[in-house]
């Protein structure tokens, strides 16, 4: 599993940054962005997960991304499960060993931007940290309209994404 994160998240956790500059691959497993997002709390943050090419949104509440790493595999399986793509659950490879590397993609870092500003208005409205549900706020970005440079359109969703990758490996049974 190959985990791109940003700079400050790398500060942040401790972790020395290392450089791929690969392209970004457009099929199955794909790989994670990471950048921190805060509780809008004092000293309370969480990790927003963004995948490549699916653009599934993932929340993790903590600061260090070593500590959370082993909570995305679990918690990808149940949002694939939730969103009926379980059947696609293996070809992510969750059950690989995590390699954190730097950000390579502006794009990709534009997108974490986005979301982060919006979900630090949820955050922000949220009484108490308990009170965040982090489940739906994960499904509000699996029907999201994702823009920029993408294969067949201009504007992309997480559902339009996994649906295509479902029909693919279908086809090929």
């Amino acid at each position: 599993m190959k985990i791109r994160a940003t700079k400050k998240l790398l500060n942040i956790s401790g972790i020395k940054a290392m450089t791929d500059k690969t392209d970004p691959v457009m099929t199955l497993p794909g790989e994670w962005y990471a950048g921190p997002v805060s509780l809008m709390r004092p000293g309370k943050l969480a990790i927003l997960f963004l995948h490549h090419p699916t653009y599934i949104s993932i929340i993790l509440p903590g600061k260090s991304l070593n500590k959370l790493l082993p909570q995305l595999p679990s918690r990808v399986s149940k949002y694939l499960k939730r969103n009926g793509f379980e059947k696609l659950e293996p070809y992510f490879q969750l059950d690989s060993l995590p390699e954190v590397f730097s950000t390579n993609s502006r794009s990709m870092l534009a997108h974490i931007n986005q979301i982060k500003f919006d979900l630090e208005y949820h955050f922000a409205m949220a009484e108490t940290i308990e009170d965040i549900n982090y489940n739906r706020l994960e499904d509000i970005y699996f029907d999201y309209l994702f823009g920029g440079r993408n294969i067949e359109n201009k504007y992309i969703r997480p559902m339009d994404v996994l649906n295509r990758f479902a029909n693919e490996i279908k086809k090929n049974l």
